[in-house]
């Protein structure tokens, strides 16, 4: 029973890892030149402030008007972000969805 139960946590815990380079790729991999910090805070609060509720899901999942309308907002308020944690998750968010347009 032991043995069973050592399985379903290993299974579990490596089953359940998500990459974070595909749910919110990095920074550097966007090619941008301007706003590289606030990029990064961005980065940042989304993987760390963002999944406190649910799990962190791949920001090209969605179009940015739904982004902007419906998910954005909601997160806001669920985790109460300052100002500029909003506009750093904002900007990061339409970089990585302008990153995969221009491909």
């Amino acid at each position: 029973m032991r043995k069973i139960s050592l399985y379903v946590v290993l299974l579990l815990m490596f089953g359940g890892c998500m990459d974070a380079t595909k749910v919110a790729p990095s920074v550097d991999s966007l090619n941008l030149k301007s706003n590289i910090p606030l990029l990064e805070e961005g980065r940042e609060i989304y993987l760390n402030r963002c999944t406190k509720c649910h799990n962190a899901v791949r920001i090209t999942r969605y179009p940015l008007l739904q982004w902007r309308r419906e998910i954005l907002p909601e997160m806001v308020l669920e985790s109460r972000l300052t100002s500029h944690q909003v506009d750093a998750v904002t900007a990061y968010v339409e970089a990585v969805l302008a990153s995969v347009r221009n491909q």
